[in-house]
Protein backbone atom coordinates (compact mmCIF):
# COMPACT_ATOMS: atom_id res chain seq x y z
CA UNK A 1 0.00 0.00 0.00
CA UNK A 2 2.84 2.01 0.94
CA UNK A 3 4.45 1.72 -3.11
CA UNK A 4 1.08 2.56 -4.16
CA UNK A 5 0.85 5.90 -2.88
CA UNK A 6 4.57 6.62 -3.25
CA UNK A 7 4.24 5.96 -7.32
CA UNK A 8 1.08 8.04 -7.08
CA UNK A 9 2.87 11.12 -5.51
CA UNK A 10 5.64 10.62 -7.83
CA UNK A 11 3.39 10.48 -10.68
CA UNK A 12 1.42 13.64 -9.62
CA UNK A 13 4.68 15.78 -8.88
CA UNK A 14 5.83 14.91 -12.54
CA UNK A 15 2.77 16.17 -14.26
CA UNK A 16 3.21 19.24 -12.36
CA UNK A 17 6.64 20.30 -12.92
CA UNK A 18 6.82 19.06 -16.53
CA UNK A 19 4.90 22.13 -17.61
CA UNK A 20 7.09 24.48 -15.27
CA UNK A 21 10.23 22.79 -16.47
CA UNK A 22 8.99 23.27 -20.46
CA UNK A 23 8.02 27.33 -19.42
CA UNK A 24 11.06 27.97 -18.45
CA UNK A 25 13.09 26.98 -21.12
CA UNK A 26 10.82 28.52 -23.69
CA UNK A 27 10.33 31.82 -22.11
CA UNK A 28 13.75 33.21 -20.55
CA UNK A 29 12.36 36.40 -19.28
CA UNK A 30 15.44 38.18 -18.15
CA UNK A 31 14.43 38.63 -13.94
CA UNK A 32 16.74 41.91 -13.94
CA UNK A 33 14.79 43.76 -16.74
CA UNK A 34 13.12 46.63 -15.32
CA UNK A 35 11.01 49.33 -17.81
CA UNK A 36 12.92 52.52 -17.82
CA UNK A 37 10.61 55.78 -18.38
CA UNK A 38 12.64 57.74 -21.32
CA UNK A 39 12.35 61.49 -21.93
CA UNK A 40 14.02 63.28 -24.84
CA UNK A 41 14.55 66.82 -25.39
CA UNK A 42 13.38 67.77 -29.06
CA UNK A 43 14.57 71.17 -30.56
CA UNK A 44 13.81 72.36 -34.35
CA UNK A 45 13.58 75.28 -35.71
CA UNK A 46 10.19 75.04 -37.58
CA UNK A 47 7.16 76.80 -35.67
CA UNK A 48 5.08 74.23 -33.73
CA UNK A 49 1.68 74.44 -35.99
CA UNK A 50 3.99 74.21 -39.44
CA UNK A 51 3.22 70.44 -40.72
CA UNK A 52 6.83 69.26 -40.65
CA UNK A 53 6.59 69.54 -36.80
CA UNK A 54 2.77 68.04 -35.99
CA UNK A 55 2.38 65.85 -39.11
CA UNK A 56 6.14 65.29 -39.65
CA UNK A 57 8.09 65.10 -36.17
CA UNK A 58 5.18 64.00 -34.12
CA UNK A 59 2.55 62.02 -35.39
CA UNK A 60 4.86 60.21 -38.54
CA UNK A 61 7.65 59.77 -36.63
CA UNK A 62 7.61 59.89 -32.56
CA UNK A 63 4.04 59.30 -32.34
CA UNK A 64 5.30 55.81 -33.95
CA UNK A 65 8.20 54.83 -31.84
CA UNK A 66 5.95 55.72 -28.54
CA UNK A 67 3.43 53.41 -29.40
CA UNK A 68 5.34 50.59 -30.99
CA UNK A 69 8.26 50.67 -27.37
CA UNK A 70 4.78 50.52 -25.02
CA UNK A 71 3.75 47.40 -27.54
CA UNK A 72 6.72 45.45 -27.60
CA UNK A 73 9.13 46.41 -24.47
CA UNK A 74 8.93 47.26 -21.11
CA UNK A 75 9.91 50.41 -21.26
CA UNK A 76 7.71 54.10 -22.28
CA UNK A 77 9.23 57.02 -24.10
CA UNK A 78 8.32 60.41 -24.84
CA UNK A 79 9.88 63.96 -26.49
CA UNK A 80 9.85 66.81 -24.84
CA UNK A 81 9.30 69.24 -28.20
CA UNK A 82 11.69 72.53 -28.66
CA UNK A 83 9.95 74.17 -31.66
CA UNK A 84 10.75 77.77 -33.56
CA UNK A 85 14.32 77.90 -31.73
CA UNK A 86 13.24 78.24 -28.76
CA UNK A 87 16.45 76.20 -27.24
CA UNK A 88 18.83 76.30 -30.30
CA UNK A 89 18.79 78.65 -32.47
CA UNK A 90 18.77 77.22 -36.33
CA UNK A 91 22.83 77.44 -36.93
CA UNK A 92 22.98 76.07 -33.71
CA UNK A 93 20.87 72.47 -33.80
CA UNK A 94 23.67 69.97 -34.75
CA UNK A 95 26.36 71.63 -32.34
CA UNK A 96 23.99 71.44 -29.46
CA UNK A 97 22.76 67.97 -30.05
CA UNK A 98 26.44 66.94 -30.14
CA UNK A 99 27.09 68.83 -27.30
CA UNK A 100 24.31 67.25 -25.40
CA UNK A 101 22.06 70.77 -24.70
CA UNK A 102 19.49 68.65 -26.74
CA UNK A 103 18.88 64.88 -27.09
CA UNK A 104 18.11 65.15 -30.14
CA UNK A 105 17.66 67.93 -33.30
CA UNK A 106 16.25 68.42 -36.44
CA UNK A 107 18.15 71.59 -38.71
CA UNK A 108 20.11 71.36 -42.55
CA UNK A 109 23.13 71.38 -43.35
CA UNK A 110 23.00 74.80 -45.25
CA UNK A 111 22.47 77.07 -41.75
CA UNK A 112 26.23 75.98 -40.81
CA UNK A 113 27.98 76.74 -44.35
CA UNK A 114 31.72 74.89 -45.13
CA UNK A 115 30.94 72.30 -42.27
CA UNK A 116 29.28 69.78 -44.75
CA UNK A 117 30.72 70.28 -48.10
CA UNK A 118 30.52 66.83 -49.51
CA UNK A 119 26.69 67.07 -48.47
CA UNK A 120 26.16 70.52 -50.51
CA UNK A 121 26.49 68.62 -53.56
CA UNK A 122 23.18 67.01 -53.10
CA UNK A 123 21.72 70.70 -52.94
CA UNK A 124 23.34 71.63 -55.79
CA UNK A 125 21.62 73.34 -58.59
CA UNK A 126 20.63 70.54 -62.10
CA UNK A 127 20.09 67.48 -59.86
CA UNK A 128 16.84 65.97 -61.40
CA UNK A 129 14.87 66.15 -58.31
CA UNK A 130 11.68 66.18 -59.21
CA UNK A 131 10.15 66.00 -56.22
CA UNK A 132 10.72 66.45 -52.52
CA UNK A 133 10.20 62.36 -52.27
CA UNK A 134 12.88 61.80 -54.89
CA UNK A 135 15.65 64.46 -52.88
CA UNK A 136 14.62 62.43 -49.81
CA UNK A 137 15.33 59.26 -51.21
CA UNK A 138 18.45 60.59 -52.62
CA UNK A 139 20.04 61.88 -50.12
CA UNK A 140 19.60 59.19 -47.63
CA UNK A 141 21.02 56.54 -50.11
CA UNK A 142 24.02 58.94 -50.71
CA UNK A 143 24.48 58.66 -46.98
CA UNK A 144 24.10 55.03 -47.28
CA UNK A 145 26.38 54.18 -49.86
CA UNK A 146 29.27 57.22 -49.27
CA UNK A 147 32.01 57.29 -46.86
CA UNK A 148 32.64 61.19 -47.76
CA UNK A 149 29.15 61.73 -46.61
CA UNK A 150 29.18 59.58 -43.69
CA UNK A 151 32.39 61.53 -42.23
CA UNK A 152 30.60 64.58 -42.11
CA UNK A 153 28.33 63.35 -39.04
CA UNK A 154 30.86 61.29 -36.94
CA UNK A 155 30.00 63.45 -33.81
CA UNK A 156 26.08 62.58 -33.98
CA UNK A 157 24.28 59.52 -34.63
CA UNK A 158 22.35 59.97 -37.21
CA UNK A 159 18.37 59.40 -37.32
CA UNK A 160 17.80 59.71 -41.12
CA UNK A 161 17.97 62.46 -44.01
CA UNK A 162 15.10 64.28 -45.79
CA UNK A 163 14.76 67.21 -48.42
CA UNK A 164 12.82 69.81 -50.18
CA UNK A 165 12.56 68.76 -53.12
CA UNK A 166 12.32 71.72 -55.86
CA UNK A 167 12.33 76.14 -54.83
CA UNK A 168 10.70 78.68 -56.89
CA UNK A 169 11.14 82.30 -56.68
CA UNK A 170 8.33 84.13 -54.42
CA UNK A 171 8.36 87.58 -54.68
CA UNK A 172 6.34 90.79 -54.93
CA UNK A 173 7.90 91.59 -58.36
CA UNK A 174 6.59 89.98 -61.32
CA UNK A 175 9.99 87.52 -62.37
CA UNK A 176 9.07 86.32 -65.95
CA UNK A 177 13.08 86.33 -67.19
CA UNK A 178 16.49 86.99 -65.72
CA UNK A 179 16.74 90.45 -66.24
CA UNK A 180 13.59 90.45 -64.12
CA UNK A 181 15.42 89.25 -60.93
CA UNK A 182 18.84 92.23 -61.65
CA UNK A 183 18.30 94.37 -58.46
CA UNK A 184 16.42 91.99 -56.68
CA UNK A 185 17.87 90.83 -52.96
CA UNK A 186 16.04 87.46 -52.48
CA UNK A 187 16.69 85.48 -49.77
CA UNK A 188 18.93 81.51 -50.69
CA UNK A 189 20.62 79.21 -48.98
CA UNK A 190 23.21 76.73 -50.44
CA UNK A 191 23.99 75.63 -53.39
CA UNK A 192 21.33 77.83 -54.83
CA UNK A 193 22.76 81.25 -54.09
CA UNK A 194 25.60 80.93 -56.66
CA UNK A 195 22.49 80.15 -59.11
CA UNK A 196 20.70 82.67 -58.08
CA UNK A 197 23.69 84.97 -58.21
CA UNK A 198 24.13 83.83 -61.85
CA UNK A 199 21.01 85.06 -63.06
CA UNK A 200 21.22 88.60 -61.51
CA UNK A 201 20.02 88.51 -57.93
CA UNK A 202 21.65 89.50 -54.95
CA UNK A 203 21.33 87.18 -52.45
CA UNK A 204 21.67 87.75 -48.43
CA UNK A 205 21.07 84.44 -46.12
CA UNK A 206 18.66 83.72 -42.88
CA UNK A 207 17.00 80.99 -41.42
CA UNK A 208 13.42 80.73 -42.93
CA UNK A 209 11.59 81.63 -39.56
CA UNK A 210 13.20 85.38 -40.34
CA UNK A 211 11.83 85.28 -43.80
CA UNK A 212 8.66 86.97 -43.01
CA UNK A 213 9.37 89.46 -41.04
CA UNK A 214 12.61 90.14 -43.58
CA UNK A 215 10.03 90.37 -46.53
CA UNK A 216 7.10 92.74 -44.91
CA UNK A 217 9.89 95.48 -43.96
CA UNK A 218 11.60 95.20 -47.75
CA UNK A 219 14.98 94.02 -45.96
CA UNK A 220 14.39 91.35 -48.98
CA UNK A 221 11.93 91.59 -52.41
CA UNK A 222 11.37 87.80 -52.01
CA UNK A 223 13.39 84.03 -51.19
CA UNK A 224 13.74 80.82 -53.28
CA UNK A 225 12.51 78.24 -51.47
CA UNK A 226 9.30 75.50 -51.41
CA UNK A 227 5.89 76.50 -51.73
CA UNK A 228 4.58 74.76 -48.53
CA UNK A 229 6.20 77.51 -46.88
CA UNK A 230 3.70 79.91 -48.44
CA UNK A 231 1.18 78.44 -45.54
CA UNK A 232 3.68 77.21 -42.83
CA UNK A 233 5.66 80.01 -42.13
CA UNK A 234 2.83 82.16 -43.51
CA UNK A 235 4.78 83.99 -46.64
CA UNK A 236 1.97 84.08 -48.39
CA UNK A 237 0.93 87.01 -46.40
CA UNK A 238 3.65 88.94 -47.87
CA UNK A 239 4.30 87.61 -50.79
CA UNK A 240 2.33 88.01 -54.37
CA UNK A 241 3.83 86.02 -57.55
CA UNK A 242 5.60 82.08 -57.48
CA UNK A 243 7.90 82.21 -60.40
CA UNK A 244 8.38 78.06 -61.28
CA UNK A 245 11.81 77.90 -61.29
CA UNK A 246 13.80 74.50 -63.43
CA UNK A 247 15.16 72.21 -60.37
CA UNK A 248 17.60 74.53 -59.09
CA UNK A 249 16.85 74.77 -55.55
CA UNK A 250 17.00 72.03 -52.40
CA UNK A 251 17.60 72.10 -49.13
CA UNK A 252 18.80 68.92 -47.14
CA UNK A 253 17.52 67.82 -43.84
CA UNK A 254 18.75 65.80 -41.08
CA UNK A 255 17.03 64.20 -37.69
CA UNK A 256 20.45 63.61 -35.26
CA UNK A 257 20.49 62.56 -31.76
CA UNK A 258 23.33 62.72 -28.73
CA UNK A 259 25.61 60.01 -28.81
CA UNK A 260 25.83 59.41 -24.84
CA UNK A 261 21.49 59.28 -25.22
CA UNK A 262 21.99 57.33 -28.41
CA UNK A 263 23.99 54.73 -26.34
CA UNK A 264 22.04 54.90 -22.94
CA UNK A 265 18.80 54.00 -24.73
CA UNK A 266 17.87 50.11 -23.93
CA UNK A 267 18.79 47.85 -27.09
CA UNK A 268 15.46 46.74 -28.08
CA UNK A 269 14.50 50.71 -27.91
CA UNK A 270 17.14 51.47 -30.42
CA UNK A 271 15.87 48.69 -33.12
CA UNK A 272 12.60 50.11 -32.72
CA UNK A 273 13.73 53.75 -33.19
CA UNK A 274 16.71 52.19 -36.25
CA UNK A 275 12.97 50.49 -37.59
CA UNK A 276 11.33 53.37 -37.64
CA UNK A 277 13.87 55.81 -39.07
CA UNK A 278 13.84 53.52 -42.29
CA UNK A 279 10.12 54.01 -42.84
CA UNK A 280 10.31 58.10 -41.83
CA UNK A 281 12.44 58.85 -44.96
CA UNK A 282 9.84 58.26 -47.88
CA UNK A 283 6.80 58.96 -45.53
CA UNK A 284 8.76 62.63 -45.09
CA UNK A 285 9.71 62.70 -48.71
CA UNK A 286 6.02 62.20 -49.42
CA UNK A 287 4.84 64.54 -46.87
CA UNK A 288 7.11 67.30 -48.30
CA UNK A 289 5.75 66.68 -51.76
CA UNK A 290 2.41 67.09 -50.61
CA UNK A 291 2.61 69.95 -48.67
CA UNK A 292 4.71 71.56 -51.70
CA UNK A 293 1.79 71.31 -54.07
CA UNK A 294 -1.04 71.94 -51.43
CA UNK A 295 1.28 74.91 -50.21
CA UNK A 296 0.96 76.71 -53.81
CA UNK A 297 -2.78 76.08 -53.84
CA UNK A 298 -3.32 77.70 -50.41
CA UNK A 299 -1.23 80.76 -52.27
CA UNK A 300 -3.18 80.97 -55.17
CA UNK A 301 -6.75 80.29 -53.30
CA UNK A 302 -6.35 81.76 -50.18
CA UNK A 303 -3.79 84.83 -50.98
CA UNK A 304 -4.84 85.49 -55.13
CA UNK A 305 -0.74 84.99 -55.58
CA UNK A 306 0.00 84.58 -59.41
CA UNK A 307 2.15 81.73 -60.38
CA UNK A 308 3.86 82.53 -63.56
CA UNK A 309 5.25 79.76 -66.39
CA UNK A 310 8.83 80.33 -67.58
CA UNK A 311 8.95 80.50 -71.51
CA UNK A 312 10.52 77.24 -72.64
CA UNK A 313 13.67 79.36 -73.82
CA UNK A 314 14.03 81.48 -70.57
CA UNK A 315 14.04 78.08 -69.06
CA UNK A 316 16.48 76.20 -70.37
CA UNK A 317 18.70 79.67 -70.08
CA UNK A 318 18.43 78.85 -66.69
CA UNK A 319 18.92 75.44 -66.26
CA UNK A 320 22.58 76.13 -68.49
CA UNK A 321 23.65 78.82 -65.50
CA UNK A 322 23.45 75.54 -63.33
CA UNK A 323 26.53 73.95 -64.82
CA UNK A 324 28.77 76.77 -63.88
CA UNK A 325 28.26 76.48 -60.50
CA UNK A 326 28.62 72.36 -61.03
CA UNK A 327 32.20 72.99 -62.16
CA UNK A 328 32.77 75.36 -59.87
CA UNK A 329 31.69 73.22 -57.00
CA UNK A 330 33.87 70.46 -57.77
CA UNK A 331 37.03 72.23 -58.43
CA UNK A 332 36.66 73.04 -54.66
CA UNK A 333 36.06 69.91 -53.41
CA UNK A 334 39.01 68.81 -55.45
CA UNK A 335 41.38 71.93 -53.82
CA UNK A 336 40.17 70.03 -49.97
CA UNK A 337 41.55 66.92 -50.88
CA UNK A 338 38.24 65.35 -51.40
CA UNK A 339 37.37 63.86 -55.45
CA UNK A 340 34.89 65.88 -56.37
CA UNK A 341 34.20 64.19 -59.73
CA UNK A 342 33.35 61.03 -57.94
CA UNK A 343 31.18 62.87 -55.54
CA UNK A 344 29.57 64.79 -57.92
CA UNK A 345 29.10 61.47 -60.44
CA UNK A 346 27.50 59.54 -57.06
CA UNK A 347 25.05 62.60 -56.84
CA UNK A 348 23.39 62.43 -60.14
CA UNK A 349 23.50 58.54 -60.59
CA UNK A 350 21.52 58.53 -57.54
CA UNK A 351 19.47 60.96 -58.12
CA UNK A 352 18.49 59.97 -61.89
CA UNK A 353 17.29 56.61 -59.90
CA UNK A 354 15.57 57.67 -57.49
CA UNK A 355 13.59 60.27 -60.40
CA UNK A 356 12.67 56.84 -62.19
CA UNK A 357 11.21 55.63 -59.60
CA UNK A 358 9.43 58.43 -57.71
CA UNK A 359 9.43 61.19 -60.22
CA UNK A 360 5.74 60.86 -61.05
CA UNK A 361 4.71 60.60 -57.14
CA UNK A 362 3.37 64.46 -57.26
CA UNK A 363 1.92 63.25 -60.04
CA UNK A 364 -0.57 60.36 -59.40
Amino acid sequence: MMKTKIIFLVLILSLVLIPVMSGCETEEVPEDEEGQSITLEFATFWPEGDFQVSDGHQQTWADEIKKRVEEETPHTIDFHWHPAQSLLEMPEIYSGVADGVADIGTTCPSYTPGVFPVTEAFELPGLPNDNALVASMTIQEAYNQSEHVQAEYEDVKVMHFWATGPGDFMTNTRVESAEDLDGLTIRAVGGSIAWAERLGADTVTFGMGDSYENIEQGVVDGLLAPTDTLKGFRLAEVTQYITKSPPAYNMVFMKVMNWDTWNALPEEVQEIIEEVNTQTVEKYGKLRTDHTVAGQEYGVEEHGMEVIELEEDEYQRWLEETEPVLDDYIEKLNEEGLPGEEIMDLAFEIAEDKSEKYGDYDEE
